[in-house]
């Protein structure tokens, strides 16, 4: 039975709808509300529209988010870099397994209170916790990624003489992108998380800071409104990466078709 398949745009709308009604039914049914705690959505827009008009937001969306994707490009870096070297060299990966399987089963956000002693509470320090954060799924699943590719397709490239750089350009990478796409994507929400928890220690400024401080001046509607606004922003940039994993990724998608196609064709006869 072949199942329908759906665009990037048209599987996006079909996700969209449920959030839609869920945040109308929440605007609909905390109209009339007067609890501190529960706040109308009305008062709690209102409240990011007056953050908006102070001209602060702009401010704190550009501090954080510049160290967001700061980070987050040093993470695909060194993650590609290193589970490249690892997956292709498996006696790295036998030494450094031990390593990489206690550190990644370490919370990142417990390095938080340390890091920020140890550096300081400028920039660096949330550049580095967010790195810390996204690299790690980028470099195991880089590591997997390389390591799935059959042996034979190493066996064919060296037997053909293609140097290394040549190779990894046009036969690891191409082999591994499914796999280093889908850690990437996991690397955009886990940095997300870690940008808002890094600024709420040691920082005057940003979307963390901001949702730290209504927090503990009791403006609870305006804490409800820097966390909806992380969340949207969120599944914005998740909605993006979508679009261009799926088109960067298309050839993944056709080799896919051909290989049904023949394996119907086969089952016919």
């Amino acid at each position: 039975m072949k199942l329908k398949t759906y665009g990037p745009v048209a599987t996006i709308l079909l996700q969209a709808w449920l959030p839609i009604a869920l945040v109308v039914l929440w605007f609909v049914g905390s109209a009339n509300s007067t609890s501190v705690f529960w706040p109308s959505l009305s008062t709690i827009l209102q409240t990011v529209v007056d953050w908006a008009a102070s001209g602060k937001l702009w401010g704190d969306l550009v501090f954080s988010f510049g160290n967001y994707f700061l980070a987050l490009a040093l993470a695909i870096v060194v993650g590609l870099g290193f589970g490249l070297v690892i997956g292709l060299l498996p006696r790295v990966g036998q030494v450094l397994s031990p390593y990489l399987d206690f550190f990644r089963t370490l919370p990142i956000v417990v390095f938080v209170p340390i890091v920020i002693l140890v550096l300081g509470v400028g920039r660096g320090p949330k550049i580095f916790l967010i790195f810390l954060a996204c690299v790690w799924p980028i470099l195991l699943n880089c590591i997997e990624g390389v390591r799935a590719i059959a042996p034979s397709v190493f066996e064919t490239a060296r037997s053909y003489r293609i140097p290394l750089g040549l190779r990894i350009r046009r036969v690891v990478l191409p082999g591994a992108a499914p796999q280093i796409a889908i850690g990437i994507r996991l690397a955009v929400t886990i940095g997300l998380v870690m940008l808002v928890v890094s600024e709420m220690y040691g920082s005057t400024e940003g979307v963390g800071y901001f949702i730290l401080q209504s927090g503990q001046r009791f403006q609870l509607a305006a804490a409800w409104g820097g966390t909806l606004l992380v969340g949207v922003i969120g599944w914005a940039f998740t909605a993006v990466y979508v679009l261009i994993e799926h088109r960067v990724l298309a050839w993944t998608r056709e080799d896919a078709d051909v290989t049904r196609t023949k394996a119907v064709k086969g089952d016919g006869k």
